[in-house]
């Protein structure tokens, strides 16, 4: 099963001296064919509100200096814009400044993509444009020699995927979270495993992602014949927290999501009786 979802997603309004700060040179053909496919897949499952116009090559980050001023870039409070979208009316739009959110997410936001960003990497100015209003704004995405690598726009959107495998004496889930541009960005596992007699209950989970959070939390009851592991997950991006705790009042996990980005979250029971 797969869930595009995305939230408050960021965006980068470069300044007008960033077409000074790059000379254009030719764009790689590599390069090329991994913005046009990233620009080919959003534009067909979000034009209707946001729509990627054009895109310029602007060269590699070439040396420490280029490192520190892409950073910059990315990252500046007071430039770089967020831009977020409505899941239920995805006709509105808006654009606010990273410095005007809570200073906390500001830091978590600059932190995620400074780890992001390499010597060797190509930059890329994206043109965008808001269908409701019809004004547009440019961020700047990063890509290596085998995809994209981040884009304040493209990278705050994700794509889900949800697996289950029940066997006998084992169950097994996982949510994977991938990068729009499909490579893997994160993955939450967990999984129960029982025998006997005597009845014997194990269980695993995991949960990681790169350029924000995930948890996964699980609580096993053991019972004459049967094991029964109850579990909750959540991930958010970039920015944002998470809390999962469980009641004893209704026999679940509550769990919150909040962020600038995206967010997903689940919760379930795995039975295993052998």
């Amino acid at each position: 099963m797969k869930r595009y979802l995305f939230g408050a997603v960021a965006a980068l309004i470069v300044l007008t001296a960033f077409a000074g700060c790059f000379k254009p040179e030719k764009t790689p053909e590599n390069v090329r064919n991994y913005v046009e496919a990233v620009s080919d897949k959003w534009n067909q499952l979000f034009s209707n509100s946001l729509e990627l116009i054009s895109w310029d090559y602007h060269g590699t980050i070439a040396d420490d200096n280029d490192l520190k001023e892409t950073v910059e870039l990315l990252t500046d409070h007071d430039s770089v814009r967020l831009f977020q979208i409505d899941i239920t009316d995805p006709s509105f739009a808006s654009v606010v400044l990273l410095s005007s959110i809570p200073s906390a997410d500001q830091d978590d936001f600059s932190e995620a993509v400074e780890k992001l960003v390499e010597l060797g990497q190509h930059r890329i100015r994206l043109n965008w444009k808001i269908i409701s209003s019809g004004s547009e704004f440019t961020t700047v995405a990063l890509v290596n020699e085998d995809n994209v690598v981040w884009d304040s726009v493209i990278g705050s959107v994700v794509i889900e995927e949800e697996e289950f495998s029940p066997v006998a004496g084992e169950q097994s889930g996982s949510v994977i979270i991938k990068w729009l541009w499909g490579t893997e960005r994160g993955k939450i596992t967990w999984s129960l495993e029982c025998s006997g007699p005597p009845l014997a209950c194990s269980y695993t989970s995991e949960a990681k992602i790169a350029s924000g959070e995930a948890r996964i939390e699980t609580k096993l009851v053991k019972g004459e014949e049967c094991c029964t592991l109850h579990y909750a997950w959540a991930y958010r991006t970039p920015t944002g927290s998470i809390s999962i705790d469980w009641n004893p009042d209704t026999e679940q996990f509550d769990v919150e999501v909040s962020s600038w980005g995206s967010t997903g979250s689940g919760q379930g029971i795995f039975e295993c009786c052998p």
